[in-house]
């Protein structure tokens, strides 16, 4: 199946969080809004991994801390994700951890593959899912937020199956293809301007969204530009890359 023959964008989900793979994400969104994209795709790079989040290199070579801007704009990326005159859809495999959480919970349906796994590690690591706060609450509960957090490890399918997390859950390439063709067929009839309308009066309407994320980042950054957090960060991510 052509995806342009469906009106949609597929995008190609960086597997780390950096200024650059941002820059990328949003750049795709504003090429979407532009050509009058009925949907877009979310997808990752492999099928070991959707997104794991922060570029934690990126944060440890950030001699000065400055990291909202980029915040900010990941921040943009995910509210226009839950407000944009397009159906979103994420199609997960592998691994989707701390910020590429933030991108499944914004999308408007989620596909996912059974090997699929989701956490928020942040708490190991002794930060907070600051910035993405206000995507994750769009599909799950402050409590399942909560425990995601304190627990830190990895949830399986079997886990969140439960969770309205996920709309359709496939386990191979092929169902993965028919959850699609499936989506394209439900949702093609809503007029462009009643998808941005509703969707923008959903993101307002239970709490200041865009607040909550800007006071999640100020101590999201707090918490990085933190001399014992910001070592063992750096720690980490040598060790990932030996």
């Amino acid at each position: 199946m052509s995806l342009a023959n469906r009106n949609c964008l597929e995008i190609e989900v960086p597997a780390l969080l950096n200024p650059a793979s941002i820059d990328f994400l949003n750049q795709k969104l504003v090429e979407a809004e532009e050509k009058q994209l009925r949907f877009i795709l979310l997808k990752g790079s492999s099928e070991a991994v959707f997104c794991n989040g922060l570029d934690l290199r990126w944060v440890t070579e950030n001699e000065n801390g400055n990291y909202m801007p980029h915040m900010q704009a990941y921040g943009a990326f995910l509210k226009k994700l839950q407000t944009g005159k397009f159906i979103s859809i994420a199609y997960v495999r592998g691994s989707a951890a701390g910020g590429g959480m933030g991108i499944v919970c914004a999308c408007d349906h989620v596909i996912a593959d059974s090997k699929s796994e989701f956490s928020l590690p942040e708490g190991l690591l002794g930060l907070i899912p600051g910035m993405i706060l206000p995507a994750l609450l769009h599909r799950l509960t402050p409590l399942q937020v909560k425990k995601m957090v304190l627990m830190g490890g990895k949830f399986s399918m079997d886990t969140v199956k439960n969770w309205q997390l996920i709309e359709d859950f496939v386990s191979t390439a092929e169902e993965a293809q028919l959850a699609l063709s499936n989506v394209f067929d439900t949702y093609r009839s809503c007029k462009i301007d009643s998808v941005g309308a509703i969707k923008e009066l959903v993101y307002n309407s239970n709490m200041d969204k865009d607040l909550l994320a800007q006071n999640g980042m100020d101590i999201l950054i707090a918490k990085l530009n933190e001399p014992e957090i910001s070592d063992r960060l750096k720690a980490i991510a040598e060790f990932m890359e030996d």
